[in-house]
């Protein structure tokens, strides 16, 4: 009987071994992972964080460009005629409308709704990425 009592210890504590190897195997398998995903997740949001920079500096010269093109093709003097005569343009709203939109410069508006989005989808990417990256370095620190 005394046998068999040490036979079943020595097989407890050889599982209780293996148990306390693969838990260490895991969790250090779990940890490169982890530290992967840190480092994907900084580069993915240095990433977004330059384009979202290089976005915001692209806005400046369109507005510029808009401003240039709207006084060009005399989209600025339909904006002053709706201050300075409201009741012709309210009497007359189909034609002004018209008028108005054949003048409007919507080349650069379309690019600069275009950059705007970019710039608002990166920065979102950006908040994303770094607060991922702080979430998987919190769980790092806990392992």
């Amino acid at each position: 009987m005394m046998h068999h009592i040490d036979k079943t210890r020595r097989i407890s504590t050889n599982m209780n071994q293996e148990t306390e190897v693969c838990n260490k195997m895991f969790r250090s398998v779990i940890c490169r992972v982890e530290k992967f995903e840190v480092k994907r997740s900084h580069r993915m949001s240095v990433a977004f964080e330059t384009i979202s920079i290089l976005a915001a500096v692209a806005i400046v010269p369109l507005v510029y460009y808009i401003l240039q093109s709207s006084s060009q093709s005399g989209f600025g003097r339909y904006m002053s005629l709706i201050s300075s005569d409201t009741t012709y343009m309210m009497q007359n709203w189909k034609e002004f409308l018209m008028s108005a939109a054949s003048s409007l410069p919507l080349t650069g508006g379309i690019v600069i709704l275009v950059v705007l989005l970019v710039a608002a989808s990166s920065l979102r990417r950006t908040v994303y990425y770094s607060t991922y990256s702080k979430n998987v370095k919190s769980r790092l620190s806990t392992i």
